[in-house]
């Protein structure tokens, strides 16, 4: 199980990101100039504020994700079967509703990964481009599956 280890690098980073915090006040509140101790400090000490956030939002989603799967521990693994018309139909048009906000978040993404500055948000923003390429992929597979 991953969550013990989620929970672990959150609590080590946000106390990280305190002692940075607090260690580059102490050397800025000299009053000398420590030009690349500060600049090396600063950008650990942001690097990891950002890891804190990260690790949050990954334990905040593995719970939202452990909430969606006990809703659905009553409903049987159904058989594949021929969808009627209607049905076909159906998941047809879905998956082009959903097609639509894949692509905007595709390009959302794009947009974000070329705006960002910091490494790590640019690698994420391009991550999530990739992953919604595949949502986007496999949306139309499904239409394609489903033509009329």
């Amino acid at each position: 199980m991953v969550e013990p280890l989620v929970k672990k690098a959150a609590e080590v980073e946000d106390k990280a990101a305190k002692s940075y915090t607090e260690g580059l006040a102490k050397i800025r509140g000299q009053g000398l100039k420590y030009t690349d101790t500060e600049a090396v400090v600063t950008r650990i000490a942001v690097d990891t504020i950002i890891h804190k956030h990260l690790m949050k939002a990954i334990l905040e989603a593995q719970k939202e994700l452990e909430k969606f799967r006990k809703g659905y521990e009553h409903v049987k693994e159904p058989g594949e079967i021929e969808p009627s018309k209607e049905q076909a139909l159906l998941v047809k048009r879905f998956a082009e509703m959903h097609l639509d906000i894949e692509k905007d978040m595709i390009e959302t993404y794009k947009k974000m990964a070329e705006k960002m500055t910091h490494p790590l948000f640019k690698g994420l923003a391009e991550a999530l481009v990739k992953n919604e390429e595949e949502h986007h992929r496999l949306l139309a597979e499904l239409i394609a599956k489903y033509k009329e």
